[in-house]
């Protein structure tokens, strides 16, 4: 990345617990002290909510982008309200098929196995978000 983007300067990281409160407080201390921030990743849901309310608060949302890991239906109802940009979706039906696929594979003796599978993730935007061909990839609770 440094090749690619030398002037792109990473800070952080900053954990939180999953609390969305003390995400907030940490991100508004580096809002105060970077003034050139560009964007911040939040490595979940509750992260990237802290982050998205301390953003909208100094009146920098918009011009700060807030990515959200996780595409819970709060992070969906975070992006659609300009609280975070974009939302990126793991695929957790790729997920448990692959790993139900290489455990039946190990027991049938196959030594062959990657040690690690890249299941991909999903972009999701505002732009996007009702596709269906995305929509499917925000998590559904109860189904």
């Amino acid at each position: 990345m440094a090749k690619e983007y030398p002037d792109i300067k990473v800070i952080g990281p900053d954990f939180n617990l999953d609390d969305p409160n003390k995400a907030a407080q940490q991100t508004a201390a580096v809002l105060s002290r970077e003034p050139n921030l560009a964007g911040v990743f939040g490595t979940n849901v509750f992260s990237a909510q802290g982050a998205g309310t301390a953003v909208v608060n100094a009146g920098l949302g918009g011009h700060i982008q807030v990515v959200a890991y996780d595409a819970t239906q709060l992070a969906i109802e975070l992006m659609n309200k300009g609280v975070v940009s974009l939302v990126l979706a793991q695929k957790p039906f790729d997920m448990g098929y692959l790993a139900v696929a290489f455990a039946a594979a190990d027991a049938a003796g196959v030594t062959s196995l990657p040690p690690r599978v890249e299941t991909g993730f999903a972009i999701i935007d505002k732009d996007n978000v009702k596709d269906p061909a995305i929509a499917r990839f925000i998590y559904k609770v109860g189904k």
